[in-house]
């Protein structure tokens, strides 16, 4: 027996020690409802969960972004519901005017209001705005690019890849002109015609400058221009000139066989087309993505190519070319422009909502004139397919909008599997830690009590001492 150290007593110590750390411990995770208190009580938990609780925040962020999407959408879509009730006016107004009931004022009235129905779709395309950025001015298409100051890609379909693309043109593109005989001054023939739809009555009375005001007004509700040759007070050659190229420009004139003869005109009907420019594709080279199947067309200065898949692409040629010779034009198409939408959690999970530009000029409606019966025939072909373009585009942005809805829901569920993931390493099972802890506290009392009768056992020396 000794008096010095008490064996019975450390080890009861160590015990209690022991016991009163995983007691206090777990008392720690009950009260926390944490059981990842240290580092060293998980580490590999720990450092997942660290990870994880990063992820999470990501696709929580990454879901109010998605939302934020759907709401560019939604903004851009409400703006074209409205132009689509423009345009369906404007088609409404074009049908009315192409019937010879009406008379030039009330296609004034008309052409007065489809003008205020272009100015109302280019300030709408103008004031569509999300979070102060423009939505249907183009801002959100893709860039392309020319090699040249003269040519420019008006449009490309979201299926065009991006990349380059090549074509040769030939600008053969003319305008339809025709001209009357020499008409002299105080021998004006008395009688009409029709010219491109508009009614121009001539009477013997009228001197050549009268003629010449006639013909003007005339030519404005028809796009022509009125030039002549000679002179107004004497003898004069009156020339009509379509203002735009191409064999769908025309300068068409209708009377009657005598008037005809007055007019010097080789029929009573005549009809005058212009030319259009012509093209070519490079398919498959190295500087050309263009594939065999690809076809093209030229209206105009205008170059569409299409392909499977909704491919489309066109090209304009300007005035400025310079020369009639074939030339080699170098174009490019890229993916930047379209606005992009951080829908994951990581990097390159990334949506593009490409939104073209939605303004009169790229509808076509700028070529509408509904002076005149024709005028209003062709108004509702262009109507028509400016109709059916706003069309597509809805359909493009709906299609966007189901995608990011079904983004959110599989988010929202990946976000829930993970935090449940995240749950299990380090949320404490209550149920299984409070039987811990009744287990540690049972213990902790046990050896206190041990210890208390091992420190009592020295006393047995003393009877030795005795």
């Amino acid at each position: 027996m000794r008096i010095n150290t008490n064996v019975a007593a450390l080890r009861a110590c160590y015990q209690l020690n022991t016991t009163d750390s995983k007691l206090a411990s777990s008392l720690e995770k009950l009260s926390s409802g944490n059981k990842l208190l240290n580092i060293k009580d998980n580490p590999v938990g720990a450092s997942l969960s660290v990870k994880m609780k990063a992820q999470i925040r990501n696709l929580d962020r990454a879901t109010q972004n998605t939302n934020d999407g759907i709401s560019v959408v939604e903004t851009a879509e409400g703006a074209l519901t409205e132009i689509h009730s423009m345009l369906q006016r404007l088609n409404e107004l074009s049908v009315q005017g192409a019937s010879d009931t009406n008379s030039d004022d009330d296609r004034v009235a008309i052409m007065d209001e489809i003008a205020q129905i272009r100015d109302e779709i280019d300030r709408v395309a103008k004031d569509t705005d999300f979070n102060t950025q423009t939505l249907l001015d183009g801002t959100f298409a893709r860039r392309t690019y020319s090699a040249v100051d003269y040519a420019d890609i008006t449009y490309v379909s979201s299926t065009v890849p991006a990349g380059d693309y090549m074509i040769m043109y030939q600008d053969t593109a003319t305008q339809a002109s025709f001209s009357l005989g020499a008409l002299t001054d105080g021998n004006i023939p008395n009688g009409s015609f029709v010219l491109n739809g508009a009614k121009v009555e001539l009477s013997e009375n009228d001197s050549l400058q009268d003629v010449y005001e006639k013909l003007v007004k005339a030519g404005d509700k028809t796009d022509l221009s009125i030039s002549y040759t000679g002179s107004l007070t004497s003898s004069a050659v009156f020339t009509f000139t379509q203002e735009r190229y191409g064999s769908e420009e025309t300068v068409e004139i209708s009377t009657s066989e005598e008037m005809a003869a007055e007019l010097g005109l080789p029929d009573k009907d005549v009809r005058v087309e212009g030319q259009d420019g012509s093209a070519d594709l490079y398919v498959k080279t190295d500087n050309s993505l263009f594939s065999a199947s690809a076809s093209c067309t030229v209206s105009g200065r205008e170059v569409t190519v299409k392909d499977y898949n909704g491919f489309e692409m066109r090209i304009q040629i300007g005035d400025n070319m310079g020369t009639t010779a074939a030339q080699r034009i170098s174009l490019g198409v890229t993916d930047v422009g379209p606005m992009t939408i951080q829908v994951g959690a990581n990097e390159y999970q990334e949506l593009d909502i490409e939104i073209p530009e939605v303004s009169a000029k790229s509808l076509g409606l700028d070529k509408i004139n509904a002076l005149t019966s024709r005028g209003c025939g062709e108004a509702i072909t262009i109507s028509n397919d400016a109709i059916n373009r706003i069309s597509e585009i809805r359909s493009t942005i709906g299609a966007y909008q189901n995608r990011m809805e079904h983004t959110v829901s599989s988010l929202e569920i990946t976000e829930e599997n993970m935090t449940a993931s995240l749950s299990r390493i380090e949320d404490v099972d209550m149920a299984d830690e409070m039987t811990k802890y009744t287990t540690y506290n049972v213990m902790t009392q046990a050896a206190t009590s041990m210890l208390a009768h091992a420190n009592q056992m020295t006393d047995k020396v003393l009877q030795l001492l005795q």
